[in-house]
């Protein structure tokens, strides 16, 4: 930029001075805070969807268990336990493609047969998934099958979801 001097004349400053240095960081550290401040904003639904997922992939091993189990599902747990742990075969070999955890706190996801703690409220000790199994019916064929029907139950916003099969 260019300035005059006392007498007048012109001088050559080079570089920027301290005020306008304050300045553009001030505006810069203004952005900061705005795009934090937003970014926020996404991380709840990011959450949900990615606990949907799990739940998902939760309910397609739940059924090759019993597709593999002629029809039934897997035992209740007898406490609360990892969900991860629980769905394994004999051999050590698990159903789950993926571990399940909570995408709000990062922890294994906790199964039990008790009403769940909300998924989004949980410590890493709560259940948030209720699981039961009971005799079905076949009314087509006559057949009993012993854990064949499950219900699964989870919290998330407040509201309880169920998946059941059949």
């Amino acid at each position: 930029m260019m300035g005059k001097t006392i007498n007048g004349k012109r001088r050559n400053r080079k570089g920027f001075s301290l005020l306008e240095l304050i300045v553009v960081v001030a505006i810069l550290g203004i952005i900061a805070t705005a795009v934090m401040l937003n970014a926020g904003q996404f991380t709840y639904p990011a959450n949900v969807n990615a606990w949907k997922t799990s739940i998902d992939s939760l309910k397609n091993a739940l059924a090759i268990h019993a597709s593999i189990n002629g029809g039934s599902f897997p035992d209740q747990p007898s406490n609360s336990m990892d969900v991860n742990k629980w769905l394994t075969k004999d051999n050590g070999i698990g159903y789950l493609d993926k571990p399940i955890k909570n995408p709000f706190n990062g922890a294994s996801a906790i199964i039990c047969t008790t009403t769940p703690t909300s998924v989004e409220q949980a410590t890493a000790s709560d259940c948030v998934l209720q699981y039961t199994v009971t005799t079905y019916y076949d009314p087509i064929s006559g057949i009993q099958i012993s854990n064949g029907q499950m219900s699964l139950t989870y919290i998330l916003n407040g509201v309880p979801e169920t998946l059941r099969a059949p």
